[in-house]
């Protein structure tokens, strides 16, 4: 079998290796930086269960820390990769402004029908039959995770609100979609020759990383999709931008919610009874239908994007950004 090189002469099963490796030192970084942060904002010790570390009064201390873990496991060592095995970093992770206000638009619009697609999504998620021991597991981990989460969506005034714009949804948008998308798939692209075997094992590992079983589905769908958007398009921006709105949205709901004095607890209680499963798997389909077609428009969009740069009819099976080895 014969392995294609990259410019810096490198197979891809050496490449896969730098990747890992770059992955796993991002890790013990950030554990080692978030270990020394605390200390400095916090001083004194590590308290004894790690539940204490998400109390109110250490809001700022997890933002802080949140920022400095996502850029270490994430940007860092998807940057650094491309770095050391591309010679143009940049341009292989997809940082380029060829973008045109139709496919703004059409982010905008896939946006707003991903929600209810991601909502059938999570009622078809719980509809799969696991053993017992299976579901008190995954139920105490969603508690965790939950737990976790509290910690950084106490947004009751505005200020807290800008701050959690940048930290929980710019950030990760930029951070993670460097990493996921500009990063693995990309990578895994020029690997297989198939986009779509690439767009797959990245979501089930975007997923994966989350560590909820009954969010699989959705955090899966939501990576196929932004898989697609920088597949077409070749532009990282255009998946850091509807990271960014999705996470966004759910900050601002989070906002009106708390400034309401509503607990978000209620509101997740009651939207069974308010929509039932059949009717959020009925408009799941027909989001699903309609973000197909708009796919295809914005692949289209993409295609008259990239022939403005290239003067060339664009591939429709492949585009030249994805073979590209310089």
């Amino acid at each position: 079998m014969t392995i294609e090189r990259d410019s810096g002469n490198r197979s891809y099963l050496t490449q896969l290796a730098i990747f890992l490796g770059l992955t796993g030192g991002g890790v013990i970084i950030s554990v080692i930086l978030a270990g020394i942060i605390w200390l400095m904002l916090v001083g004194g010790t590590f308290p004894s269960k790690a539940d204490e570390m998400l109390q109110p009064k250490y809001y700022n201390v997890n933002m802080v820390l949140q920022a400095v873990s996502t850029f270490f496991i994430f940007f860092f060592p998807a940057y650094l990769f491309a770095a050391i095995c591309y010679r143009k970093p940049a341009k292989f992770l997809g940082f380029n402004l060829r973008i045109n206000s139709r496919q703004l638009l059409l982010v905008v619009a896939i946006l707003i029908f991903t929600f209810p697609f991601a909502g059938a999504l999570g009622e078809l998620n719980k509809l799969f039959p696991i053993p017992q021991s299976w579901a008190l597991k995954f139920k105490a981990m969603e508690t965790a995770r939950e737990a976790q989460e509290a910690a950084l969506i106490q947004i009751n005034s505005l200020p807290r609100y800008i701050i959690s714009l940048f930290i929980i949804a710019l950030l990760p948008g930029i951070f993670e979609e460097t990493f996921f998308r500009g990063g693995m798939q990309n990578f895994l692209t020029r690997w297989f020759k198939s986009p779509w075997v690439a767009i797959i094992i990245t979501s089930v590992i975007f997923s994966l990383i989350h560590l909820s079983y009954y969010g699989f589905l959705v955090r899966f769908g939501l990576g196929v999709i932004l898989g697609l958007l920088f597949y077409y398009s070749g532009s990282l921006w255009l998946s850091i931008l509807f990271h960014f709105l999705f996470n966004g949205f759910q900050v601002t709901m989070l906002y009106i919610v708390n400034r309401n004095g509503i607990k978000v607890k209620d509101i997740e209680n009651n939207f069974p009874s308010l929509m039932g499963t059949i009717a959020a798997i009925v408009m799941g389909i027909i989001a699903l239908f309609l973000l197909i077609y708009l796919f295809m428009q914005y692949k289209k969009a993409s295609e008259a994007e990239q022939a403005r740069y290239t003067n060339e009819p664009p591939d429709n099976n492949f585009p030249d950004w994805a073979t590209d080895q310089s």
